[in-house]
């Protein structure tokens, strides 16, 4: 299969991956939300700190060190203003997760890679990426027709890395990468958490019902108003550990906008929004990348066709 008939398959499918991988994001994106007590932004410098910390690059020949991380840098990866990200980062230091290095700038207290909380964390993100692809299995998803592009970068240097250990550096990689890429058509990080939460909530009678996630599998396939599930303010908030003040700003601010709707019992994603080019192509985007994360973990000896759950 060549690569442009590969991207017009997947286009087909693109929906029914899309839901599944959601779920997988939004536990990952909510776990952190909710450990830095509501904080959406210092959760994500955070997970950007961790991964400069213990990026595939930094992992030649066994367990990778703990290396420094500036300022300026994550604030540039996260594209977020240079004091924000500096606030963010002695917030980090005042609660024992960071330490400035003078020299060198600020590393991750290795006290973190080595405390429980870590790796339950990391346990738990296996677990996530097991269930998502036994969730597309079920529903018929065939992982074999695609390659997932070459992933051999990603996965360089990780050999000698635990298994539970590789999964997380790659997962977080992808995270920080899907976040970036939804946040160019809604505007920030925060929006195209808050936008795939209400999409996925909207989805909920469709997500793992084989016959309608296949019927509305496509980007040109868009579910009809009567068979979504409208969001109420609080199930978002609660979804994504995030105050409801925060939900009711932006759900406001989205309606403003003529992307949300008010429906009985909530709120729907209009469907103008659904199929705005710009949203398809980042929705594409976030399926592809999720596919090469599958392809990474295949090139470390995990066939997704033979996943189980632990």
């Amino acid at each position: 299969m060549t690569r442009k008939s590969e991207v017009e398959n997947l286009r087909r499918q693109q929906r029914l991956v899309f839901r599944c991988v959601t779920i997988f994001l939004l536990d990952l994106v909510g776990r952190q939300i909710r450990r830095h007590d509501g904080d959406f932004t210092r959760a994500i410098v955070y997970m950007a700190a961790i991964q400069a910390s213990r990026s595939p690059a930094a992992s030649e020949g066994g367990e990778p060190p703990v290396r420094a991380f500036s300022v300026r840098a994550i604030a540039q990866s996260l594209a977020l203003p240079y004091e924000t990200t500096r606030r963010k980062v002695a917030e980090l230091e005042a609660a024992g997760l960071a330490r400035r290095d003078e020299s060198r700038g600020y590393t991750v207290a290795p006290a973190v890679f080595e405390g429980e909380a870590y790796r339950m964390d990391s346990a738990a993100t296996w677990q996530a990426l097991q269930r998502v692809i036994i969730d597309l299995r079920a529903l018929g998803f065939d992982f074999s027709q695609f390659s997932g592009g070459n992933t051999l970068g990603a996965v360089r240097g990780l050999a000698e890395v635990s298994l539970v250990d590789a999964v997380t550096i790659l997962t977080n990689d992808f995270l920080l990468r899907v976040l970036e890429a939804g946040s160019r058509p809604h505007g920030s990080m925060l929006d195209a958490s808050i936008i795939a939460t209400l999409i996925l909530a909207n989805a909920e009678l469709l997500t793992l019902d084989p016959e309608l996630a296949w019927t509305y599998s496509g980007a040109e396939t868009p579910p009809p108003d009567h068979l979504r599930t409208p969001a109420t303010i609080t199930s978002l908030a609660a979804s994504l550990g995030l105050t409801h003040e925060t939900l009711r700003r932006r759900m406001r601010h989205y309606r403003t906008l003529g992307w949300v709707k008010r429906a009985t019992g909530g709120y729907l994603m209009t469907l103008d929004r659904l199929q705005d080019p710009e949203v398809l192509a980042a929705g594409l985007m976030i399926v592809q990348r999720f596919l090469q994360l599958v392809q990474s973990i295949r090139l470390l000896g995990v066939d997704p066709a033979l996943v189980v759950a632990d």
